[in-house]
């Protein structure tokens, strides 16, 4: 895929969004309905970024280089001359200027897959699967929920996101696994923080059952 460069209005948060992935948003500053306003006059188009430095509220933040571009997909004002909306995240973007701060950060970016996007063993591909459906069905049964089989993206680089959006990890490891170009290593990193999840959640799950079956 070409690169593309472009202009970009940021919204920097304390939370990581990934391509695929949706975001919903209750926005109230004025400077971010400005934003949003001039997103739906052009292509609904911003840019999501973690905070690296500063506050979401108040004035201007820093943020990290590597964000996840968002399309607006739905929107309603609500009560106190609030927005909410909903984004999907389309694709990653890498920040090469701030452009302006005010009233909100707006940047010139490269936009486009920045993956190496290397050949990936089936193998590997299928272990790392595996161990999203087991995190998935502790977490289940964790609730009392059960599930078969987990459906997961089939191309590399969208089960890539697809994991790190799953992962319940802090924003500063999100984002170091958003900024790999490496697929495979994203992948890696998916897996090791799914399997160390899933050994804790056993125990969890354990712990569950056997007080359910303590009370009959």
């Amino acid at each position: 895929m070409t690169i593309e460069i472009r202009d970009l209005p940021l919204f920097p948060l304390h939370t990581v969004l990934f391509p695929g992935s949706t975001i919903p948003l209750n926005i109230f500053e004025d400077r971010y309905k400005t934003m949003i306003n001039d997103c739906r006059a052009t292509d609904d188009m911003f840019g999501v970024v973690l905070i690296k430095e500063g506050e979401e509220v108040g004035g201007p933040s820093i943020p990290h280089e590597v964000g996840t571009v968002a399309k607006i997909t739905n929107m309603r004002e609500i009560s106190g001359g609030r927005i909410y909306l909903s984004a999907l995240g389309t694709e990653r973007f890498k920040i090469r200027e701030i452009l302006q701060d005010t009233p909100y950060l707006n940047a010139k970016v490269e936009v486009g897959e920045l993956d190496d996007d290397p050949y990936i063993p089936e193998i590997e591909l299928e272990s790392t699967k595996e161990a999203a459906s087991t995190h998935v069905k502790h977490l289940l049964s964790i609730s009392g929920g059960w599930v078969d089989h987990t459906r997961t993206p089939p191309h590399p680089v969208e089960l890539s996101y697809f994991l790190a959006q799953l992962l319940q990890i802090d924003m500063a490891k999100k984002q170091d696994i958003l900024g790999n170009n490496s697929c495979r290593e994203r992948l890696a990193a998916c897996k090791d923080h799914l399997e160390k999840a899933n050994a804790n959640l056993l125990i969890q799950s354990e712990l569950e059952v056997k007080l359910r079956f303590s009370r009959h």
